[in-house]
Parts: structure tokens; sequence; C-alpha cells
């Protein structure tokens, strides 16, 4: 479903690294376009009037041999009782490899936190709070504030592509920390690509609550990662 052009509950789509397309499985996907020049990726988004389409560059002068290419959801907020969930992707990418949805956890910032943590911060949803990351421009790292995300776990689905141009499934269960220290109170989710060059489609990506037999049952069915 799609409002003014983009997905609606996702954000990061920009036109250049990031685009629409009806090629889904089936109906509409975001297409990944890792093979963008940064410098193009900059002029695109600072000064869209100025971009006269790609520049020349080599490989490690793409986005994809840099931070990658992304887009996130929405965030969850989780129920005190949630405790098992699954996630899924569709995922078509034109080169074997190994594109991922990230799973990231973060707790509010409340007045008597605010500066004990120093971390990079980015506003993933215009006119939301900011959300701390491991990486990023280092012109975004600050203390923290009240009404700050603070990112306290992470977990990945790694859709490993055995062959270029097919949709594949991917799915895993996973179960919340315990941990009050490392039990978030939102998450999102973040498909993510970077290497190698090429174009990765990410359609149906899902997340919803099961149990623990159900978590137990798709993870066993899940390929090692050891076979060949």
């Amino acid at each position: 479903k799609l409002k003014q052009g983009i997905p609606v509950g996702w954000s990061g789509i920009d036109g250049l690294t990031v685009t629409v397309s009806k090629d889904g499985n089936p109906g509409r996907c975001v297409i990944f376009d890792t093979a963008v020049l940064q410098k193009d990726k900059k002029t695109f988004q600072e000064n869209p009037e100025q971009y006269k389409g790609p520049g020349k560059g080599d490989q490690y002068s793409t986005v994809g041999a840099h931070e990658g290419v992304w887009v996130f959801s929405q965030p969850v907020d989780l129920k005190k009782d949630d405790d098992c969930f699954v996630i899924t992707a569709d995922v078509k990418a034109d080169v074997v490899s190994a594109p991922m949805v990230l799973i990231r956890g973060f707790n509010l910032v409340t007045e008597e936190m605010a500066g004990k943590n120093n971390s990079i911060f980015q506003i993933p949803h215009d006119g939301g709070p900011a959300y701390s990351e491991q990486f990023g421009p280092e012109k975004n790292r600050r203390d923290s504030k009240a009404g700050d995300y603070l990112q306290v776990w992470r977990h990945t689905l790694v859709c490993r592509v055995t062959k270029a141009n097919e949709w594949q499934h991917f799915e895993m269960g996973f179960n919340l920390p315990k941990d009050k220290r490392f039990r978030p109170q939102r998450i999102w989710l973040k498909p993510y690509a970077y290497w190698p060059l090429g174009k990765y489609q990410f359609d149906n990506v899902t997340l919803r609550r099961a149990t623990r037999e159900e978590v137990a049952e798709i993870n066993k069915r899940r390929p090692s990662i050891l076979k060949k």
C-alpha cells in the first residue's frame, strides 16, 4: 500500500538508492541499488536539481562499499508479556549474496537517564524521536536526551540468496531477552544490503507474535550455514 509513492509504514525511500517497483512477490516491492556512487547519493538527496544522472567512479566509491542501503519500518511497541516472534522476508537479488533484515530493540531515555550515554543518533521518521545506532556519521554523535530511544538489543535475519534473479523466502523465530537490561520497549526492522554491488529486492517483510513451539519448529527448518 502506497501513500504519495512510498509504502505505508516505511521510511528511507529516496528515489535513487531505494525505489519502489511493481515487480514484487506479488505486487510492489522496494529495490535497493548498492552500485550508486556516494557522491551521486549526496547530490541527489541534498541538491536534487543538480543531479544529472550517474557519475563516474570505481566500485569502492559506491554506497555498497561504505554505508550500504536500507529502509526503516515504523517502530513496534512491545507488550509486557511479549516473548516470541517470527520474522519473514522475500528477497530477490541479481547477485548471490547475503542481504539482511536487521532487528533493533530500544528503550526510552527518561529525564533521570538523560546524558548518561553517548551515541550516534538518527531520526528515521520525520517528526519522530531520535534513535541510537552503532554506526553513522560522527557529526550525529552526542549525549542522550530525554525522549530519545537508546539501542539495547539487536538480532538479524540473514537472507542467503543462493540463486540470482529468483525470489527466495526467509523466516526466523526469536525470543526476546529476559534480562531487564536488554529487554526492549520497542523494536523496528531495517532491511539492509551492501556488498556485492547489485540490485536487491525486498517484499513481504513481516513480524508477528508466536509461541515458543512455533519458533522452535521454524528454526529447525532453517538451512544450516555450514551446508553447501
